[in-house]
């Protein structure tokens, strides 16, 4: 008869939710390297803008320009605090999601190890039946004295 681990339900149900909270951590990984590419891209748009502005300032420009200029790099400015707001939100949501993660893989290696000290105690245990079965087979195969 095969080893049998009576935990083996729990140490599967372990292992899932381990493997859920793996996927919704690199979800959230995902989600922050999105957020910080957008915001990079926002801040280079805005650098571009300001220069592009500047420029405008040494050349005529109509009034109405200018003040487009600057509504522009307002918004700009609105949207990359709303990015920086998103990203630290998503950072914050990325390391819960690491500690659960943690907590998870505890969990599931507690059990992980309790299923390998039952199986070198069963690989023991077979290993003294079977050394014991030897010993009864040479003992009546000796022939009498």
């Amino acid at each position: 008869m095969g080893f049998q681990f009576r935990y083996e339900s729990l140490l599967n149900l372990r292992r899932h939710k381990k493997e859920k909270a793996e996927i919704e951590h690199g979800k959230a990984l995902g989600d922050l390297a999105r957020a910080e590419e957008m915001l990079q891209a926002l801040e280079k748009e805005y650098k571009n803008a300001q220069d592009a502005f500047k420029n405008a300032l040494f050349r005529e420009t109509a009034g109405h320009d200018i003040r487009n200029y600057g509504g522009y790099l307002q918004s700009l400015g609105v949207r990359i605090e709303s990015q920086r707001k998103t990203r630290d939100n998503l950072r914050y949501t990325l390391e819960k999601k690491r500690k659960e993660l943690l907590e998870k893989t505890k969990e599931f290696k507690v059990i992980e190890t309790l299923r390998d000290k039952d199986f070198e105690k069963w690989q023991k245990r077979e290993n003294e039946l079977e050394q014991k079965r030897i010993n009864e087979l040479a003992v009546l195969r000796l022939p009498s004295c």
